[in-house]
């Protein structure tokens, strides 16, 4: 399902990138009408997002960029986003598209709502959750 960032000739198959980063489905013994605290967010999930795709994710292909010269790479790196822009793990298309059917952007914070959880992502959150990745998954950062 993912992609890197810049297809090159004779790339692979997209059967054979599949396997990058995997779509995994929610587990039938979780009822997706769980996810919603409220009739309106089921009523707008089922309305506006159930039948949408979620594009396939993306991820920076660091071969690629080696060798080239692109000069927000410095940036990413100094950013400590290398990491997280390169992960490859599973998508769960129903919680994304449910992350999506409640999202409110209120003064540059993302909010939304899922299986009664809701979260708030600003910059700091976004910031530390770089840092917590390269930590967890043992990546490495230039």
């Amino acid at each position: 399902m993912a992609e890197p960032s810049k297809k090159r000739k004779g790339s692979s198959s997209r059967s054979q990138r599949h396997s990058e980063a995997q779509e995994t489905q929610i587990p039938s013994s979780v009822s997706s009408s769980s996810m919603f605290s409220s009739e309106e967010q089921r009523i707008r999930y089922t309305n506006l997002f159930s039948s949408h795709s979620i594009i396939d994710p993306k991820f920076i292909d660091m071969d690629f960029f080696s060798n080239e010269n692109f000069e927000c790479i410095q940036a990413f790196q100094n950013s400590n986003l290398i990491p997280f822009m390169s992960l490859k793990l599973s998508v769960y298309s129903e919680l994304v598209k449910a992350f999506y059917s409640n999202l409110k952007i209120q003064e540059s914070t993302l909010i939304s709502e899922v299986f009664g959880i809701k979260m708030v992502i600003d910059k700091s959150l976004f910031y530390d959750l770089t840092h917590y990745l390269v930590k967890v998954y043992h990546l490495n950062v230039h």
